[in-house]
């Protein structure tokens, strides 16, 4: 049997660059960390921005940080589907597909022409995890959700990074439609 992996629930949330940040904040604003994240040297933000889609109405979402290389905006399907939207499940980070949006911030806007995506089920796992687990970056796995009998989530896309902690992370609808309501684990299955 493999060992067991958390699961985490993640928050719909917002990555900015740091140009678009100081366009959203200003120059100078120093965000304010709210808590740590699982993964380890990531952590969430207070700060939060206002998101739009087609339609006039928004999600308040708060930012993660660090900084990434692009802005873009992780929602669930419920969340894009109030915004507008029909988006298709893509790796996280990827945004060949996402959505145009517009942040608002305290101080001023971005129009991202590509920047609203709802993320794939991800197992986080560090380069010596994959090694014990025989995983590989990309790769797409079938997890058991720990005391759900025949709960099976299929098409997880594997991330490896050397600072990753073991995690399989989803989104708040995949939370509802699986019933989890506690914390709980998963296993690979073979």
């Amino acid at each position: 049997m493999s060992r067991p992996i958390p699961v985490d629930i993640i928050p719909s949330h917002v990555y900015l660059s740091e140009d678009d940040q100081k366009k959203l904040f200003g120059v100078g604003h120093a965000m304010t960390i709210g808590a740590e994240h699982t993964q380890q040297g990531q952590f969430i933000y207070d700060d939060t921005v206002q998101v739009y889609g087609k339609l006039k109405r928004s999600l308040e979402l708060r930012v993660l940080g660090p900084n990434w290389a692009r802005s873009h905006v992780e929602i669930t399907p419920t969340e894009a589907i109030f915004l507008g939207l029909n988006l298709p499940e893509v790796k996280t980070g990827t945004l060949m597909e996402a959505a145009p949006c517009r942040l608002v911030g305290p101080v001023g806007e971005v129009e991202l022409s590509a920047g609203l995506i709802i993320p794939k089920p991800h197992l986080t796992c560090s380069d010596t995890d994959a090694r014990d687990l025989h995983l590989q970056n990309g790769e797409t796995v079938s997890v058991e959700i720990s005391g759900y009998k025949n709960l099976v989530l299929a098409n997880v896309v594997v991330r490896v990074h050397p600072t990753f902690r073991l995690r399989l992370e989803i989104h708040q609808d995949y939370a509802r439609e699986l019933w989890i309501t506690r914390p709980t684990h998963a296993t690979l299955r073979q």
